[in-house]
């Protein structure tokens, strides 16, 4: 039954082609257009007249990219992809016809499992349009491709940095999942999601001990969780805060995922 589920909200997604495109594919676009105006810019006025010889590294450019999906901005067109999947039922008044074919937690958790798969193909997409970039930038400018500095190593951070960011978006859906289950509206789910997200980011860039409490807050905890998986062997800091970051995460996800399915379990769908 949740494979059917499952199937039912890939299908549903797919043909609301406007909350997948604003949602999880506008901003890798966008982002990608702004590095390659930047790379413009920065060749005609910046470098005009000079000598080349310069260098990109472009799975460097990638993991960069990657690791900033989880910022406020990103956040923002996330959410309206989460909120289109999680609160778009109440929007429509549908759930009165889809909660006698199969069981809430499945339907919840589809959508859950669902925005999971959408947040790993968006990350797909923005380190995809980083390298494109990346190539652009290096061909007005004839520069050197090269390669990582970590060598091998690097693809074991590049995969955790991956991982961090995901799980920190799947934060973000879970959010919205709650968030649109109490308000029962995709506009609350946005706008009270954004507040959240904002609130916690600002929190973070101030904080610099990573003590358990600064590690409630999960913007401070997956930045420091990527400096960990992102450092090299010899100059990686220690692995006490990191795995209680990770810990506090996973947390959160639970929490916030597990909140979701509770109140939704026991709501009165027969007008919705």
């Amino acid at each position: 039954m949740l494979a059917d589920a499952i199937a039912a909200e890939r299908f549903r997604l797919s043909r609301d082609r406007v909350s997948l495109f604003w949602g999880f594919g506008f901003m890798p676009l966008v982002a990608m257009l702004f590095s390659m105006a930047g790379d413009l810019f920065v060749h005609v006025v910046l470098r005009k007249g000079m000598p080349g010889g310069t260098t990109v590294d472009l799975a460097n450019r990638a993991m960069g990219a990657v690791a900033g999906v989880s910022g406020p901005i990103t956040a923002l067109f996330l959410l309206i992809g989460a909120a289109a999947i999680f609160a778009g039922d109440y929007r429509w008044e549908t759930w009165r016809l889809v909660t006698p074919r199969n069981s809430r937690v499945n339907l919840l958790a589809a959508k859950l499992i669902v925005f999971a798969e959408a947040a790993a193909w968006s990350l797909l997409l923005t380190a995809v349009t980083a390298v494109l970039a990346g190539l652009f930038g290096g061909a007005i400018d004839h520069a050197t491709l090269v390669s990582p500095s970590a060598g091998p190593a690097f693809l074991g951070q590049y995969a955790g940095v991956t991982l961090v960011t995901w799980l920190e978006v799947l934060l973000i859906g879970a959010l919205a999942a709650l968030i649109g289950v109490l308000t029962r509206s995709t506009l609350g789910a946005v706008i009270a999601g954004l507040v959240v997200v904002f609130l916690q980011s600002t929190l973070a860039a101030t904080l610099q001990a990573s003590t358990w409490k600064s590690l409630l807050v999960p913007a401070y905890a997956g930045r420091v969780l990527k400096t960990f998986v992102a450092s090299s062997a010899d100059a990686r800091p220690e692995a006490g805060p990191a795995g209680l970051a990770l810990v506090f995460l996973l947390a959160w996800l639970v929490l916030l995922g597990g909140g979701a399915v509770a109140l939704f379990r026991r709501q009165d769908l027969t007008k919705e």
